[in-house]
């Protein structure tokens, strides 16, 4: 309930105003022009009015006071609306809510909530769903009902929105809506992002393929560059330890004689100090001496200062006594002058004492004279208005004796008309009751068969679920073993390529075997590589090919004489290193070699960390067993190099290979390290093998688990079917749940108005009857009280005559008193005049007296200074005199004393110039040694520096320290430096074959990946995010759709019986121009008062205009109350007949809402529970005033307002 409205210069309220609004109706009244209308635009600009032109401006400034010929504008303008929420209605915790707004005239304004600065949309917030709005039913302004009837029906459907509360929703559906573009937005870019990172991981893949192998050629770069540097390290250390062993030798040398140096040094030194101190001694004996002439010469003459200030001291304190006699002599005079002063001050003090007791005393007459005056005027004024009351009540006397004469007529034929309408509705109410039984029994039929249909649907559905689960996995599970048959393909495409280049081969080998004329002429008998005719699992494979070693890559011929015949021949030049052999050299072999027994085989094969015999592993043809038996046979594989070892000092003529690929040899080579991770011929032949069974194995499978996930799309599919159909026949049920339980609806609805309409007729016939008797004795009353009211009359003009003779008397005496006391005013002025002067003489005489004796202490202070002074100089000269003769004896003595410091400094000048000669001589030899050490220092820098630079730059190479390797060096690298440097240089120029590389692409590559996996996430959030905005969505309208319809409903039977209570019968409706878009569509109103035909809103009178519009307005209002509801003149086009009726519904809805009304008509006022006048007493200055029934006339206008700020019940 709104309590209070409370004004601070808003538009023409300059002074700070407050309307009280307690429960009832409350009547603003007025004049035209006196402001009344602007308490309901400080109503709706505090709810966030935002149209200028509404409020009746051109700015928002506009609406702050802007001053008249008596005031000024003021600065700022400010509203507050306080609310009574005891019953909590608003969503916040206090019993009061107070609402306001302030504007600059800047132009920035604010909004408040109990004090606190908030936004608008918080303001709309906090009323929200409540009716109460500048766009809702709650405000009803002068003007506007035509506006809201012949408004477009979309625009009238926000009154009807709000009163469903259903405003939220679409504010809340908006940004739903909003945020669902956002997603979709988001969506869209991060898809566009998904695909660049997919386009950027491809190109990434093949940059990190030309990485990888720039990365192995400078890996094996730096491990040859690192042994050839640990070489020089170890050759430049040795040479440098050379020169520092002859850089100690002359350290020691440069020592012993800087030894020497040191120790004359030291004794130059210590007479040098000597001598200084002698120097020094002299020099402060020197200075001594002329100190000392100094202080006698200045002694001297401070003696002689001193006696010429003693002499000025002395005329100084003769000229102070002098001083002090005169001021004591003018001081007495000046004492007697004050005395005289403040004699005449006293005497004018009593003198204006006894004048302004005389001005009192009348001004206290004339004081009572007023009194009486005003007394006498306020009870002629009351007698005066009492008088125009009468005459006032005597004319609406007669007024309504004429309109009860009229009204018993027309109460007479209602009452006969209502009870013929009643029996017309009761055969209504009987058909009505016989449809809604037949639409029960329907209705309850529809819902078994929906019940079933439902069931039948979530059964479709449940299994759908989980054929499409199982349908996911098998997806994902055909997904994973085509990503593997992916890799594996592309490792085999690899390896197939490494073969087709002859990975591993010698640039010779490669030569022979892809000459086109293989298989003719010499090499006719070249059958292939040995890698060829082995087959070997794959994880024995590497151990074989160290077995094997370079042999894997032999080429084998058919016969020893072949072979020779080849190679005597010269026919190639060929480009590297080949290797050759003949399987029949391999047989003769055979034959004239001992076989292992089985029993010493057996024994091998016992021994602890023994796998087997090398030969064991390999499979090949029977042809080539003798040649797997070669080369094979007398290598065994072992576990550990431990093994290994402990193995080949027991059996020397047999070689042995671990699974890290050590080498352990039957000459005594051991071979250690890790392996080439590019694997040999025999490795990658064997993964080639391995991997074309795992690709036919995972064909095999793939193929199953394709058939499995196409069998389960069929059966989706069914069951995608079979649901649309039960979805079909459960929306067919749905359909006709929900027709019949409209129907229904509207056959309830239809039986609510049909007893609404006999309770209201009902009602209305005994009102009738009630109303028909009343009249006849209200006619009756009425007449009594017009020949009461002019008896009256005529007293009250005799007692006005009476007092305003007595007023006029009075008025002479007034006059009278006022002139003696502004007679006697004029004498006190005069006298206070003469007072002040006096006062101000005395005053200068104590400041005088003051000043003279302040002298006079300052003088005598300054004689007895001068006085001390005087003595103390004559002690100072005493004193100065006697220092003058000890600084006499003083002087003597320090002339002797620096004879004898001289004769001491020569003496140790002499001892300086003997140590100085041998000193130079130990210095040359010292020169000598230095220069010898500086040539070996410059030989072991130059090797220090060639080391460091060594260093220097495998650091910046490749982040080495060379203090930190083993100084161990490879014995053959010396030997080996040719063939390690060639090795070096191909490298180089490989690396410089690959050209540019980008080396972050390996880690570019993983971080790639981990971020397509990141974006897939965020791409499935953001389509979860949409899904589940679109839901909201759905969820809202289906809630605003059935609370508007509801809410329609319900407003639309309240409707139709409020028109017919305000018309007397008739007929109105509010229609959906379009059902099939309820939430969008525009309503439209229907009227037809009685006795007329429907026809367009637009051609009704003003009158009926208005009537249709309060119906409307007020059906809204029993459906959902506003807390308050403000009509501004509303009523002005109606009639007296029509008034009384409207104020009879405005009473019967006091129980939900409370009604400010501003109004002229009298009989609106006479329904309301408080009156407030509005005038411009100050020509642009509203003011509220008291005003009583009697004083508003007619037409509105208030004949007679008494003080500010007061109310008066109707």
């Amino acid at each position: 309930m709104l309590k209070a409205l409370e004004l601070t210069g808003f538009k023409s309220f300059a002074d700070k105003t407050r309307f009280e609004f307690p429960p009832g109706i409350t009547v603003v009244v007025g004049p035209n022009g006196s402001g009344k209308s602007n308490v309901v635009d400080a109503i709706k600009w505090v709810l966030g009015e935002q149209s200028v032109k509404s409020l009746r401006g051109k700015e928002m400034a506009d609406v702050i006071f802007n001053g008249s010929h008596s005031r000024r504008p003021l600065n700022t303008a400010e509203a507050v609306l306080t609310f009574d929420n005891s019953e909590g209605r608003l969503p916040i915790d206090t019993p009061e809510v107070h609402v306001g707004r302030r504007v600059y005239r800047s132009g920035e304004g604010e909004y408040l909530i109990n004090g606190n600065a908030c936004r608008l949309r918080d303001v709309r917030d906090l009323f929200a769903g409540t009716g109460v709005s500048t766009q809702a039913y709650s405000i009803i302004e002068q003007g506007k009902v035509d506006v809201m009837l012949q408004a477009s029906p979309r625009d009238r459907r926000l009154i009807f929105e709000e009163a469903a509360g259903i405003s939220r929703f679409k504010a809340k559906k908006l940004e739903t809506i909003r945020r669902l573009d956002r997603v979709e937005q988001n969506l869209l870019r991060l898809s566009d992002i998904v695909d660049e990172v997919d386009s950027r991981l491809r190109s990434v893949r093949k940059q990190a393929g030309k990485a990888q192998r720039y990365r192995e050629h400078t890996t094996r770069l730096q491990q040859l560059r690192t042994q050839v540097a640990q070489t020089d390290w170890k050759h430049l250390t040795e040479t440098l330890e050379d020169h520092q062993s002859n850089l100690e030798t002359l350290e020691s040398q440069v020592r012993a004689n800087v030894d020497a140096v040191d120790s004359h040094e030291a004794r130059l030194v210590e007479l040098e100090r000597e001598l200084s101190q002698a120097e020094d001694t002299i020099r402060d004996g020197d200075r001594q001496v002329a100190e000392n002439r100094g202080s006698l010469a200045a002694s001297e003459s401070t003696i002689e200062h001193q006696r010429n200030h003693l002499a000025d001291l002395r005329q100084e304190i003769a000229r102070r006594r002098n001083q002090v006699v005169a001021l004591t002599t003018r001081t007495r005079d000046l004492d007697d002058q004050l005395e005289t002063t403040t004699q005449e001050v006293e005497a004018a003090r009593d003198e204006h004492a006894a004048i302004a007791d005389r001005v009192a005393k009348l001004e206290l007459r004339l004081g009572d004279a007023l009194t009486a005056c005003q007394k006498l005027r306020v009870e002629l004024d009351k007698r005066r208005a009492a008088q125009l009351r009468c005459v006032q009540q005597n004319s609406e006397l007669g007024n309504e004796i004429t309109s009860l004469q009229t009204r018993l007529e027309a109460d007479a034929t209602a009452c006969e008309r209502l009870q013929g309408k009643l029996q017309q509705l009761e055969q209504s109410q009987k058909i009505t009751g016989q449809e809604l039984v037949v639409l029960a029994e329907e209705e309850a039929a529809l819902a078994l068969q929906m019940e079933q249909a439902e069931a039948v649907h979530d059964e479709v559905k449940q299994d759908l679920k989980h054929l499409q689960a199982d349908l996911l996995e098998e997806q994902r599970a055909v997904a994973r073993l085509r990503e593997l048959r992916s890799g594996l393909h592309e490792r085999e495409m690899v390896l197939q390529e490494l073969e087709r280049q002859f990975e591993g081969l010698t640039a010779g080998t490669r030569q022979i075997l892809t000459d086109p004329l293989r298989g003719e002429g010499a090499l006719g008998g070249v059958h292939g590589l040995i890698a060829d005719v082995f087959e070997v699992q794959v994880d024995m494979a590497p151990m074989i090919e160290v077995a094997l070693g370079d042999k894997a890559g032999f080429l084998l011929s058919g016969s020893a004489k072949s072979l020779r015949d080849f190679l005597a021949a010269q026919q190639y030049a060929f480009e590297g290193r080949v290797g050759f052999l003949a399987s029949d050299n391999v047989a003769v072999r055979r034959d004239g070699s001992d076989a292992a027994s089985e029993a010493a085989i057996l024994a091998m094969q016992e021994r602890p960390g023994v796998l087997g015999r090398a030969d064991q592993y390999v499979k090949a043809d029977p042809e080539y067993a003798d040649l797997v038996r070669q080369l094979l046979g007398k290598t065994w594989l072992v576990e550990r190099l431990d093994h290994a070892l402990d193995l080949a000092s027991a059996h020397p003529d047999k070689n042995f290979v671990t699974r890290d690929g050590c080498w352990v040899g039957h000459d005594g080579t051991i071979c250690v390290g890790p392996r080439s991770h590019r694997g040999g011929l025999i490795s990658r032949r064997s993964e080639l093998r391995d991997l074309r069974k795992q690709i036919s194995e995972l064909e095999v499978n793939l193929e199953n688990r394709e058939a499995v996930a196409e069998r389960l799309e069929g059966e989706v599919a069914d069951a995608v079917a079979r649901l649309e159909v039960a979805s079909e026949t459960r929306q067919d049920f749905q359909r006709q749940v929900d027709e019949c339980a409209r129907e229904r609806t509207a056959t309830e609805q239809r039986r609510k108005q049909q007893d609404e309409q006999h309770t209201v007729t009902t009602e209305e016939w005994g009102r009738a009857r009630i109303a028909r008797d009343a009249v006849s004795a209200d006619l009756a009353m009425f007449r009594d009280r017009r020949k009461e009211n002019e008896a009256e009359l005529f007293e009250l003009e005799r007692l006005v005559k009476f007092d305003q003779c007595r007023l006029d008397e009075l008025e002479r005496q007034r006059q009278a008193c006022m002139a003696d006391a502004t007679a006697a005013k004029v004498e006190l002025a005069r006298s206070e005049q003469a007072l002040d002067s006096l006062l101000a003489r005395m005053h200068q005489f104590q400041q005088d007296h003051h000043e003279r004796q302040k002298t006079i202490m300052e003088t005598r202070q300054s004689l007895a200074e001068a006085e001390e002074g005087a003595e103390q100089t004559e002690q100072d000269i005493l004193r100065l005199e006697g220092e003058v003769a000890s600084l006499h004896l003083k002087q003597e003595g320090l002339e002797t004393e620096i004879l004898r410091l001289n004769a001491d400094r020569e003496q140790l000048r002499a001892s300086r110039g003997t140590i100085n000669i041998d000193l130079q001589k130990m210095r040359a030899e010292v020169r000598r040694l230095e220069g010898e050490k500086h040539t070996e220092e410059l030989a072991a820098g130059e090797i220090r520096h060639q080391r460091d630079a060594l260093a220097e730059r495998m650091q910046e190479d490749y982040g080495i320290d060379m203090l930190q390797l083993t100084e161990s060096v490879d014995t053959e690298l010396d030997e080996e430096r040719e063939s390690v440097e060639a090795e070096i240089t191909d490298l180089r120029r490989k690396i410089d074959a690959i050209g540019n590389v980008n080396l972050d692409a390996l880690e570019e590559l993983e971080g790639l990946e981990s971020r397509h996996g990141d974006l897939a996430v965020q791409l499935d959030d953001l389509t979860n995010a949409k899904k589940a905005l679109e839901q909201i969505i759905d969820r809202i309208n289906a809630d605003s759709r059935r609370l508007f319809i509801e809410t329609l409903e319900t407003v639309r039977g309240h409707f139709q019986g409020l028109f017919r209570k305000l018309f007397g019968g008739g007929h109105a409706d509010i229609v959906i121009e379009d059902e099939a878009d309820i939430l969008e569509s525009g309503l439209e109103i229907v009227a037809r008062p009685p006795g007329k035909e429907p026809r367009s809103i637009s051609l009704l009178s003003g009158g009926e205009k208005t009537l249709t519009c309060v119906a409307c307005l007020l059906a809204i209002f029993r459906s959902r109350p506003s807390p308050f509801c403000v009509l501004d003149e509303v009523d002005a086009a109606l009639d007296e007949a029509n008034i009384e009726r409207f104020v009879k519904v405005l009473n019967e809805f006091l129980q939900w809402t409370q009604f400010i009304v501003v109004t002229h008509s009298k009989k609106t006022m006479a329904c309301g529970g408080t009156l407030y006048g509005v005038t411009m007493q100050e020509s642009g200055i509203s003011k509220q005033v008291s005003v009583r029934f009697e004083d508003v006339s007619e037409t509105g206008e208030i004949l007679n307002a008494g003080g500010d700020d007061g109310t008066q019940a109707a």
